[in-house]
């Protein structure tokens, strides 16, 4: 188990510094995963996620736990050759110095810190599936071992005054049929936890003792003198006792068997070195989240270089808003680097030996206060990062805010263009029936002047089917009308 002072003196510093810190990084919620309820995520472990017993083995949670430490061993021991080494392009091009190159790089960077994250989640939630297996089997195994105990202790009870009886009734010399012991000689049955095995051997003797006794209680010379013979009221009192250990150990033995198979089975794995392993697994995931801050906060900054995006937030541009980040957020790492420490150390002291596991296989009260201040650790920890989280979605708003007022006003452009190009097509049908009606009337007036002649029989009245004179009245007329119809659509033209 943890030293309780030197967890708390972890804690109080860790907290000390990120009080200091002005403390920022990405949300819990990282933007490169998929949201899902009110924000929280499955990527970077931020869900709730019921879980089951499943016997994931202590050495299945180390190699887990370790492949995600082999990743974060260069952070935690400062290595930057080894963190930058990676990412850098050593080819016989040499290295690219374009800002485009070193974009690449932390967007890699990145990728491989999401991942990491995503491996991460699923490690706890497999730790925490073995820790509920252990309890489970823990449990079982205590209760299978309580009815064992409880139906000796029971035995005990029902036998010993059978016992007395039976002795009080041998009026033998006691050379063949000797008086019975009371149930245990080798054991305190009393105790919380007895030695089972112990009881039930004793029980087993009596059993062997007392079927043995009856084939001399049955033996036709067995009445020699009055200091040694069987009185009629002996033989009844030894087969009420016969009766009642036979029913006893019937009923013992299937509770004795699967007593010592869950207990078997409950050996097999420690709940409290399993708890150990959540809690490695928690510091890695917290480690990560600002690992991916950093490198998601460095991208961007590198990405807006000289970017139509890099506009103003506030006195200073949205790049300077990342950059300013950076400092912070290596202190948020060092907060959880540091628990990150002292989970790695306390996997390696406790891993194959723990103390509880030498008294009792019972870890309730143990496993109760490791439980109790890992919660404490988990919540201080929660409230203590959400600064660095809340530093970074501010300037991730920011960036937002610029990006849906890039797209309002682009959205408001091409909106103007569609509305222009409609006026357009409205204007041009205007214009296109207009001619029509205009040639149209020429040629009706054309028709109309080469009707005249000398046939008298063809003349008519002037009326309101021959244009005639009325010729040019009407194409005037026409002509102001199309203009009427046009007229509306040239505040639409006017705008270019």
């Amino acid at each position: 188990m943890f030293n309780n002072r030197i967890r708390t003196a972890a804690l109080a510093g860790a907290i000390a510094i990120s009080t200091a810190a002005s403390g920022v990084a990405i949300p819990a919620f990282a933007q490169e995963t998929t949201v899902t309820t009110n924000g929280f995520n499955d990527a970077d472990g931020s869900t709730a996620q019921p879980v089951g017993p499943v016997n994931h083995t202590e050495a299945e949670l180390r190699d887990a736990t370790d492949a995600t430490g082999n990743y974060l061993e260069a952070f935690q021991t400062g290595d930057i050759q080894a963190i930058v080494g990676a990412y850098v392009d050593a080819g016989e091009d040499g290295f690219d110095p374009s800002e485009q190159a070193i974009f690449e790089a932390f967007e890699a960077a990145r990728n491989e810190a999401t991942q990491q994250l995503a491996f991460s989640k699923d490690t706890i939630t497999k730790t925490r599936e073995s820790v509920n297996y252990a309890l489970k089997v823990d449990q079982e195994a205590t209760e299978a071992f309580l009815a064992y105990r409880n139906a000796l202790r029971g035995a005990a009870a029902a036998i010993n005054p059978l016992i007395d009886a039976a002795n009080d009734a041998n009026r033998t010399d006691r050379a063949e049929i000797k008086d019975y012991a009371d149930l245990y000689t080798q054991t305190d049955i009393a105790l919380e936890t007895p030695q089972l095995a112990y009881a039930f051997q004793d029980l087993k003797a009596l059993q062997a003792e007392v079927d043995a006794d009856f084939e001399w209680l049955g033996e036709f010379g067995i009445d020699q003198e009055d200091a040694n013979y069987v009185q009629r009221y002996h033989i009844p009192a030894v087969e009420a006792l016969k009766a009642e250990i036979d029913a006893r150990v019937a009923a013992i033995e299937p509770l004795r068997a699967d007593s010592i198979a869950k207990n078997l089975e409950a050996q097999k794995s420690d709940v409290l070195v399993r708890q150990l392993f959540l809690e490695r697994a928690t510091a890695q995931r917290d480690t990560l989240r600002v690992l991916e801050a950093i490198f998601s906060t460095v991208t961007r900054y590198v990405e807006l270089y000289e970017s139509a995006e890099n506009g103003n937030a506030g006195d200073v541009t949205l790049r300077a808003r990342y950059i300013a980040l950076v400092p912070s957020l290596l202190e948020a790492a060092y907060f959880n680097i540091s628990h990150l420490n002292v989970a790695d150390q306390a996997v390696n002291d406790y891993y194959l030996v723990f103390s509880t596991d030498l008294e009792t296989n019972d870890e309730d009260a143990a496993y109760a206060q490791e439980k109790f201040e890992f919660a404490v650790t988990t919540y201080a920890k929660i409230l203590l990062n959400g600064k660095w989280q809340e530093d970074v979605k501010f300037v991730q708003n920011l960036d937002d805010e610029a990006r849906a007022e890039a797209a309002r006003v682009e959205a408001e452009r091409a909106a103007d263009e569609a509305y222009r190009a409609e006026q357009l097509r409205i204007a041009q049908e205007a214009a296109d029936a207009q001619k029509a009606i205009a040639d149209a009337l020429a040629k009706e007036a054309e028709n109309g002047n080469n009707n005249g002649g000398d046939n008298s029989s063809d003349d008519k009245p002037a009326g309101s089917s021959d244009i005639g004179s009325w010729g040019p009245f009407a194409a005037i007329a026409a002509i102001i009308a199309a203009i009427a119809a046009i007229f509306p659509f040239l505040s639409g033209i006017v705008k270019f």
